[in-house]
């Protein structure tokens, strides 16, 4: 007792320390009992890999972000980090290869990628398909994230949620989501584009309305029929369903409410943004 006592209090007294020498450097850290739990790196593209190291040394680390800078060269220095369970990305110059560099973190649940590079298309993504414990995985904000990177996200089968929008994937990749058979949440968002072919579009329903193991279902920047979104029904499992900037007359959304009477449907008329995109790529609506 006593030696787990003295170890508590080693640990806390390192993370004290490096906590402060990161604070000093912008980053967000979060103790609990004197633990570093979380920490929020901004911009870290002039770091150097000791840095990464000081990081590091906050192993008891469960929630990890970094604004830009992140590559593939960084994801080593962090490996003490065993106990992280989330790591999210924004503007990361991580790349298809260096993806792999994830696997190491045996403990990781979520991974969230935010406007990675153009060098990142995702079919490096098949490189976690053995981590037991990933669970969570979004990918949004880069045209570069493709039809072969949803190819990879098909094989990362232990998923039970999945989001993805503002990306370059069209109705081919959606389709590589149907072996997802632990599939329960879903975000489906517009592709980054302002002209054909879509994502997300009545047809996109029929692939939807296969995948058997959803419970949540969120659907982006589109113009859907009722009688598309009606497919729905074939779902057993699903609960809840979120229309954000779906281009829907409040008549179809009441009559889609009958044909899915046990689902909870929450409806957003599209924002000037999304019924611009909307417009691009449906036409004007007559």
């Amino acid at each position: 007792m006593l030696a787990a006592i003295l170890l508590t209090f080693l640990a806390a007294t390192d993370d004290a320390e490096v906590a402060r020498l990161l604070r000093e450097k912008g980053v967000k850290v979060t103790e609990s009992k004197g633990i570093a739990t979380s920490a929020e790196v901004g911009d870290c593209s002039k770091w150097t890999d000791e840095d990464f190291k000081q990081v590091a040394r906050l192993s008891h680390l469960k929630s990890l972000s970094f604004g830009p800078g992140l590559a593939d060269g960084h994801l080593p220095l962090l490996a003490g980090l065993a106990e992280l369970e989330s790591l999210q990305t924004n503007l990361a110059l991580i790349t298809d290869d260096g993806v792999k560099g994830l696997a190491g973190f045996k403990s990781l649940k979520i991974v969230k990628f935010f406007h990675p590079c153009k060098a990142f298309t995702g079919t490096g993504l098949s490189a976690l398909k053995e981590m037991a414990s990933l669970e969570r995985l979004t990918v949004a904000g880069s045209l570069a994230f493709n039809d072969d990177g949803m190819a990879a996200v098909g094989t990362l089968t232990r998923l039970k949620e999945f989001r993805t929008w503002h990306a370059g994937q069209t109705l081919e990749g959606v389709k590589q989501l149907k072996g997802l058979t632990n599939l329960k949440n879903l975000t489906l968002g517009q592709r980054l584009a302002y002209k054909p072919p879509t994502t997300l579009a009545d047809d996109t329903l029929e692939v939807l309305a296969e995948l058997k193991s959803l419970e949540t279902l969120q659907l982006e920047e589109a113009r859907l029929k009722v009688e598309s979104l009606a497919l729905l029904k074939r779902l057993p499992e699903l609960k809840k369903l979120t229309l954000e900037g779906i281009d829907l007359s409040e008549a179809d959304l009441e009559k889609l409410r009958g044909e899915l009477p046990q689902v909870d449907i929450k409806w957003t008329k599209p924002s000037d943004v999304y019924f611009k995109r909307i417009n691009a790529l449906f036409g004007e609506r007559q």
